[in-house]
């Protein structure tokens, strides 16, 4: 039996070969086009002006028929002064991950990484100028009970400052940790170092996945406890500046 998993940074519906607008729409027809039994998601929006205020996550789940789960990084709006940071969930505007699965999400838990800040954009952030980096990271994980039996599956979107970004990969992997495991997400980190950091998780290869109309990184990433790969790659047609990469899996 297999089970096909996506990881895919939907940049909030985004459409970038449509003029620079947000269409969901497009991207539900990228999502049902990648057939998978989950997909993990980053980069998505609830509630906010920029996307119509949307659910974006609750939307596409019920637009593909699926269970849904949205974990915000932050909460208000990322592109504006002031935001206030992930205490929890209590609704309203927010920006994160989240998955849809064809099966039910059980025993959800998510964890906020460290080094992120309060989430608010003073200035624009950059490598060059990590003290200006205030955006929290968070990681969600839930329980997929299918032809496998229960997986753990977790999806995080890490730093784009690699030291800060493999620190939270380790936060990310223990609560990841089940006898059957897929932690998968934009890691923005090179594959080298997540081996390294990572070596008793099985790491996926495939093509670049960054940025999608010319990659250069393998930014997206997919990690496995006690699965194994059966085939891996990338979707090239994909609205957002990410290419999404995909496993079929079955146990080890």
């Amino acid at each position: 039996m297999l089970v096909r998993l996506v990881t895919y940074n939907l940049l909030h519906g985004l459409r970038l070969d449509g003029g620079g607008r947000v269409d969901l729409e497009a991207a539900a027809q990228v999502i049902a086009g990648f057939d998978a039994d989950v997909v993990a998601l980053q980069e998505v929006d609830r509630g906010l002006s920029r996307s119509d205020g949307i659910d974006q996550v609750a939307w596409l789940a019920d637009r593909l028929v699926v269970d849904g789960l949205f974990a915000p990084a932050l909460l208000g709006d990322p592109d504006v002064q002031r935001t206030t940071p992930n205490l929890g969930d209590p609704g309203g505007p927010g920006y994160g991950i989240g998955l849809l699965s064809r099966r039910p999400l059980g025993d959800v838990r998510s964890l906020r990484l460290p080094g992120g800040g309060d989430g608010r954009r003073r200035r624009p952030a950059s490598p060059q100028r990590p003290g200006w980096d205030r955006e929290p990271r968070v990681a969600v994980r839930a329980v997929v009970d299918g032809p496998l039996g229960p997986v753990a599956v977790t999806t995080t979107h890490l730093s784009y400052l690699p030291w800060r970004a493999l620190r939270q990969l380790r936060h990310a992997a223990r609560l990841a940790a089940a006898p059957r495991a897929v932690l998968l997400g934009d890691l923005n980190l090179p594959t080298a170092p997540v081996r390294r950091t990572l070596p008793r998780w099985h790491h996926v290869s495939a093509p670049a996945t960054y940025p999608a109309w010319e990659p250069r990184m393998q930014a997206d990433q997919i990690l496995l406890r006690g699965l194994r790969a059966l085939a891996a790659d990338v979707v090239a047609e994909t609205t957002s500046d990410h290419r999404a990469l995909w496993v079929e899996v079955t146990p080890s």
